[in-house]
C-alpha cells in the first residue's frame, strides 16, 4: 500500500471520527452546516429540485438493491464469484454498516429543511456511503485489467462526478446536514479499504477472470 493512500485512510478515519463527535445525538448543524443549508435553500428551483430527486432515486435501495441483486444473480450463476462477492459486500453489506453506524451517532435528520419525505437517522449518509463503496467497487472492477490509461482516468472521473452529485443531491433536498454527506463519504472509502483486501484474499483465486 502506497503513503499516500495510507494517509487517505488515515485522514477519511479522522475526519469521519471527529464529525462523529461533533454531531453524536445533536439535532442543529455544526462547523458550516448552517450556513451551507440556508444558502442551497435560499432560492428553490422546482426543475432542480426534480433532477435531484431523479438522481437521489439512483442512490436508493429501492433502485439499488433489484439492480445489484440481479447483477449479483448473474454473475453468480457465471460462477465469477469474485464480482459477485465485492458488489454483495459493497452494496448490501455497506448498507448494513451504515445503518449499525447510524444506531452509534443517533443524530436527528435537519427536518426544517425537508424538501421531502424521509424517514431515519442522519450522520452517516446512507446515499454518500453506499454510493461510494459501491461505485468505487463497479471502478475498481472495471480498471483493475485495462492498462488504457485514458480509458481508467474517464472511468474514475465518471464515478466520482456521480458520487459527488449524490451527496450534493441529499443536501439540496434537505435529508442530510453537509457534515453527514462528508461523513457518509469518508465511511464509505474506509469501508472499502476494508472489504476490497478481505474479499480478495477469499474469492479472487476463485474467479476465473
Amino acid at each position: 500500500m502506497s503513503t499516500g493512500r495510507k494517509l487517505l485512510i488515515g485522514l477519511s478515519l479522522i475526519v469521519f471520527l471527529v464529525i462523529g463527535f461533533m454531531v453524536s445525538g445533536k439535532p442543529e448543524g455544526v462547523l458550516l452546516d448552517q450556513s451551507i443549508m440556508d444558502l442551497v435553500h435560499a432560492n428553490n428551483n422546482i426543475i432542480v429540485i426534480r433532477i435531484m430527486e431523479v438522481i437521489s432515486f439512483l442512490g436508493s435501495e429501492v433502485f439499488l438493491f433489484p439492480v445489484m441483486g440481479t447483477a449479483i444473480a448473474y454473475f453468480t450463476i457465471k460462477k465469477r464469484y469474485y464480482i459477485a462477492g465485492l458488489l454483495l459486500v459493497s452494496s448490501l453489506g455497506s448498507f448494513i454498516v451504515n445503518y449499525i453506524l447510524k444506531q452509534i451517532f443517533q443524530r436527528p435528520r435537519p427536518f426544517e429543511y425537508f424538501l421531502v419525505e424521509q424517514g431515519g437517522l442522519s450522520y452517516p449518509s446512507g446515499h454518500s456511503m453506499v454510493s461510494m463503496t459501491m461505485f468505487l467497487t463497479i471502478a475498481y472492477l472495471l480498471t483493475r485489467k485495462r492498462m488504457n490509461g485514458r480509458y481508467k482516468k474517464r472511468i474514475w472521473i465518471a464515478v466520482f462526478i456521480y458520487i459527488l452529485l449524490m451527496g450534493i443531491s441529499r443536501v439540496f433536498l434537505g435529508v442530510h446536514w453537509p457534515s453527514d454527506i462528508i461523513g457518509g463519504y469518508a465511511a464509505g472509502y474506509l469501508f472499502f479499504e476494508a472489504y476490497i483486501p478481505f474479499v480478495n484474499s477469499r474469492l479472487l483465486k476463485r474467479d476465473s477472470i
